[in-house]
């Protein structure tokens, strides 16, 4: 619950509530501001210099869907000496391996046996290399 002396740390934007602690952004949404209006000096801070509201927040990727598809081109690059070359590969390629890692990972089978990495990892890089080839 937050308390009637604490409603000066809401986010404007998001209203999100920081737990009592002070910023100028917001840690909710990366915009609006946590401040306490008798603290802070409005001609001080120029917001003119970074103006990034509305823009895409990638900070918001869990970490490690970019270490697990990192992983994925890892083991591809030393497979098959290209980092390149899943760009040669037709789409239906991409669908076939998805599903095969996505139905190994539901029957419990927790890493691929060829690259001992887990299945859901394959699957997620399948599903970007398909991501990537649609945007093209």
């Amino acid at each position: 619950m937050i308390m009637p002396w604490e409603e000066d740390r809401i986010c404007e934007d998001c209203q999100y509530w920081n737990g009592g602690e002070y910023h100028t952004t917001c840690v909710g949404c990366r915009g609006g501001y946590y401040w306490h209006p008798a603290e802070v000096d409005l001609n001080v801070i120029d917001y003119s210099a970074k103006a990034d509201n509305g823009k895409p927040r990638p900070t918001l990727v869990p970490p490690s869907l970019i270490r697990a598809v990192t992983a994925i081109r890892e083991y591809g690059c030393q497979k098959y000496h290209d980092p390149e070359n899943w760009r040669k590969v037709e789409p239906q390629r991409y669908q076939d391996a998805l599903y095969r890692h996505w139905l190994a990972y539901l029957e419990g089978e927790v890493n691929d046996p060829e690259s001992g990495l887990p299945h859901i990892w394959h699957c997620a890089c399948n599903i970007a290399f398909l991501i990537e080839m649609e945007e093209v």
